[in-house]
């Protein structure tokens, strides 16, 4: 099996949105969404996007449609552009009972060098009739760090600091080493060190984190809003947000708590067996620490700012429920020796 690195660029697709108990349940979709086409319109092989962080607990939460030519309009289907994105890619050979079999290959080669995901898999089918069987491309989306933070030293810092920040990080691809990324991104904290305040480097490391999915953020919105509505107070709608937070499936973690115009927030451990099974700080600083580049190289004194990148999780969630911008600290950090990272999410005082 192959691994391989494609990029793909902005395509128009016809879609539908799914919730599928198992990938036999999509050959059949496959064939109703077809019917729903124009012959011409298909210009490629079907997929589906699988979301990662959902509100469905049984089955998958599924997009599932096809690349097309021209903007169509069916009773099932809707057009949108899918954008540009980088993958890793293996190829399925084997049964579709086997199909994670080939998952396990392709997160371990990412996982072996710190590569992380957007919160989203991608399958392409090269028989629409069987699904995970044999030809069923899987595709690790990849996160395009490096690309995010050198956007951000330039919106906040400019071209030139951007420049002096990122150098070296051409050195870097797909194929490099954990220890080698670790290095990088250790330098580049230290050069930024000496060129931005606190506030400016949790701005542009915000902006590397995950994308929290953007309908996941539509519902804090909406709940929010409806809140607001009705006691026209920014706080209690805060509050209908945490409660909403600690109702619904699509947050796995432990509820936020918020102390007048600060919300703490922090995740529960990755490995929660081999939290409460350490013998060691370090190893369960390691086993509650979520990021592979960080997580296995504890002892090497990576700065705390890196935790910025952690905290924009939260940030997209908040500024995107209230419309307005928010700040965050990190209060306590596995980088500093704490056994979880937390942080005080503050709320602007006009909300």
């Amino acid at each position: 099996m192959e691994i391989q690195h494609k990029h793909l660029e902005a395509s128009l697709v016809a879609t539908a949105k799914f919730v599928v108990q198992r990938r036999a349940d999509i050959g059949p979709i496959l064939a109703q969404l077809a019917q729903e086409l124009p012959e011409d319109v298909i210009t490629g092989a079907p997929f589906a996007i699988f979301q990662f962080v959902t509100s469905v607990t049984d089955g998958y939460d599924a997009e599932i449609g096809f690349p097309v030519n021209r903007e169509v309009t069916t009773p099932t289907l809707h057009t949108r552009t899918l954008p540009a994105m980088d993958v890793l890619a293996l190829v399925h050979q084997d049964a579709p009972e086997k199909l994670r079999e080939t998952y396990r290959a392709l997160y371990a080669y990412a996982n072996e060098r710190a590569i992380i995901s957007d919160e989203f898999g991608r399958e392409v089918y090269a028989d629409a009739a069987n699904p995970g069987g044999p030809g069923t491309e899987a595709q690790f989306l990849i996160h395009d760090w490096n690309g995010k933070l050198a956007r951000g030293l330039e919106r906040v810092l400019g071209q030139e600091t951007r420049d002096v920040v990122m150098q070296g990080s051409e050195t870097l691809n797909i194929a490099s080493r954990v220890d080698d990324r670790f290095q990088w991104v250790k330098g580049m904290l230290k050069r930024l060190d000496g060129l931005a305040d606190e506030q400016q480097k949790y701005d542009i490391l915000s902006g590397c984190a995950h994308v929290f999915p953007p309908g996941q953020v539509a519902k804090l919105k909406a709940v929010f809003d409806a809140a607001y509505a009705q006691t026209h107070d920014g706080l209690q709608a805060v509050d209908a947000v945490l409660d909403f937070m600690e109702a619904d499936p699509g947050w796995s973690e432990t509820r936020p708590t918020r102390e007048g115009h600060i919300i703490y927030a922090a995740k529960g451990p990755r490995d929660p067996q081999a939290y409460a099974e350490a013998q060691t700080d370090l190893e369960r600083r390691s086993a509650y620490c979520f990021c592979p580049l960080i997580r296995n190289n504890l002892d090497q004194g990576m700065p705390t700012a890196f935790c910025y990148c952690g905290s924009g999780w939260y940030r997209r969630q908040f500024e995107g429920a209230i419309g307005k911008p928010v700040t965050i600290d990190i209060v306590t950090s596995v980088l500093r020796g704490d056994d979880v990272c937390r942080f005080a999410i503050r709320l602007p005082e006009d909300l």
